[in-house]
Parts: structure tokens; C-alpha cells; sequence
């Protein structure tokens, strides 16, 4: 389909950036995208005709500095914030440290301002995310569902045996409490496993 068929629409107090940025130009009395515009929405729709994967162009932050070598990568932890569960969060953490990840953990955001816009900029910038799915938290499926929708790639870690089927294409861990170093084994390996994000991370970059 040619996007110059289509119908684009924003909300009125849009058009005017659009307009003053060059991103809508008049052409005969009606406004219209410009050819390199159309081609970078045909990109992002081409993208978004499946799931995101990590390629996808708006996964990341646009004003994210590029990550030094050495730098630790970011994740992002969706784990039920009870106590029951803060030896795997001690696990995950301790694992991502190994292989050089910092976690940010949705029940540990202290800054003030509204948790689901911190939760939201902690997936949009991770690398990866790791959720524990065991009994299916709500708060966490929610973030796991963010996830997808950003193209990220994640790590399911979960005391259950069978999985949801829409859940079964990512990196699973299946853990018991009474083996917790078994868990942080395979955390490790999983984390060494992410796809690199810049060339100096690994022999395999996303872009």
C-alpha cells in the first residue's frame, strides 16, 4: 500500500510542530508528509506489522548517550513485591552484576512521579527484562506485556511448569526455592546471552 494513500491522523494540538518542524508541508492547499517522512513511517510501519523485536526503531530512548565500553547494560526486573520473593531478586541481581547488567526493580523506584511513567522508562531503556511470572502477578504480566510491546528481549524465570502458550517463545528458567544457585547459573548464562546492542558489547549487535 502506498502510505501516500493513507489517512494520517493527530490530535489538533499537534499539527502545528509538525508544521513549524517541516515534518507537514503545504502542497496545493492541503498538508501532506514529505517523501522522506513517508519512507521512515513506511519503516516503523513495516516494524510494527509484527510484534516489535529488538530492532525496533522506537524501543529505545532517542536521546539515550551511547553506552561505553564497560559500562554496565541496563535491565529491567518485574518481580511481586513480597517478601517471599526477595531471594530470587537477590539472584537476579547478583546474576546480572556477573554479567555485567544493573537492574532497575519496579518495587525498588524510589524517585518521585508517577510509577508507571518510571516503569515505562525503565523497559523502554533496558537491554533486557526479566520477570517472574510465578502465579501470575498482575503488575508483572502487565510489564512483561510492555515489554513485547517495545520489542525487548526478556528472560521468564517461574516455579510453575507449564507456561502460558503466549509466553513460550522467550529464554524460560524453571527454578525451585531450594535450589537457588541453580537459578543463578542459568541467570548468568541468560544474561551473557542478550543480544548486543553496540559492537563493543559483543560479536553479534542489533543494528
Amino acid at each position: 500500500m502506498d502510505l501516500r494513500d493513507s489517512l494520517f491522523w493527530c490530535p489538533y494540538d499537534t499539527l502545528g510542530p509538525l508544521t513549524n518542524g517541516s515534518l507537514v508541508v503545504e502542497d496545493g492547499g492541503a498538508l501532506v508528509l514529505p517523501p522522506w517522512c513517508l519512507t521512515f513511517v513506511d519503516e516503523v510501519e513495516t516494524q510494527l506489522r509484527n510484534m516489535p523485536n529488538p530492532n525496533f526503531v522506537f524501543g529505545y530512548p532517542f536521546s539515550a548517550p551511547i553506552r561505553q565500553p564497560g559500562e554496565p547494560r541496563p535491565a529491567f526486573v518485574a518481580i511481586p513485591y513480597r517478601p517471599e520473593f526477595d531471594a530470587i531478586k537477590a539472584a537476579i541481581q547478583e546474576a546480572a552484576l556477573a554479567a555485567n547488567f544493573q537492574c532497575e526493580i519496579t518495587g525498588d523506584l524510589a524517585n518521585p512521579g508517577t510509577i508507571m511513567d518510571q516503569v515505562w522508562q525503565g523497559i523502554r531503556g533496558a537491554d533486557v527484562v526479566v520477570a517472574d511470572i510465578t502465579g501470575h502477578n498482575p503488575n508483572v504480566m502487565y510489564e512483561l506485556g510492555l515489554a513485547a510491546a517495545l520489542g525487548k528481549e526478556a528472560i521468564i524465570v517461574t516455579q510453575e511448569q507449564q507456561l502460558p502458550f503466549d509466553l513460550r517463545h522467550w529464554r524460560t528458567i524453571k527454578y525451585n526455592l531450594d535450589r537457588i544457585d541453580h537459578l543463578k547459573m542459568h541467570l548468568e548464562a541468560s544474561f551473557s546471552a542478550v543480544s548486543a546492542r553496540y559492537p563493543h558489547e559483543g560479536p553479534e549487535p542489533r543494528f
